[in-house]
């Protein structure tokens, strides 16, 4: 993954849609069984392409299909049923890790006190 897009507060739509590795486990059909357990189907999603594993009408997805969900960062952090393997998880991880780092690193600098002419 491209280090650079960790440091980056908010990333553009070109950039955040390059995370995607385009495994399209997200365009199979899930099953809520409550208490956080999410089971995939075996069944795509109807404009998916099983064979390249891409969204037939991506550019109008949301108008055609109206419960296809866009998947931006807020949203993948509120959800538990995207796949611990899916890029975008591992992208919020890493960056969560990068400023978890930074901020311990931060706290330990010393502080650096004026000298006071007397």
């Amino acid at each position: 993954m491209n280090n650079s897009l960790l440091e980056k507060v908010e990333l553009t739509d070109e950039e955040w849609e390059a995370i995607c590795l385009k495994c399209a486990k997200c365009c199979y059909e899930k099953i809520d069984l409550g208490n956080g357990h999410i089971v995939y189907t075996d069944e795509p999603c109807v404009y998916l392409d099983t064979t390249t594993r891409m969204c037939k009408i991506y550019e109008k997805r949301h108008e055609i299909e109206p419960d296809c969900i866009k998947l931006n960062e807020h949203f993948i952090r509120q959800i538990n049923w995207m796949p611990k393997g899916c890029a975008y998880v591992k992208y919020l991880s890493q960056k969560d890790t990068l400023q978890t780092v930074r901020a311990i690193q931060k706290s330990k600098q010393p502080k650096r006190v004026k000298a006071r002419r007397i």
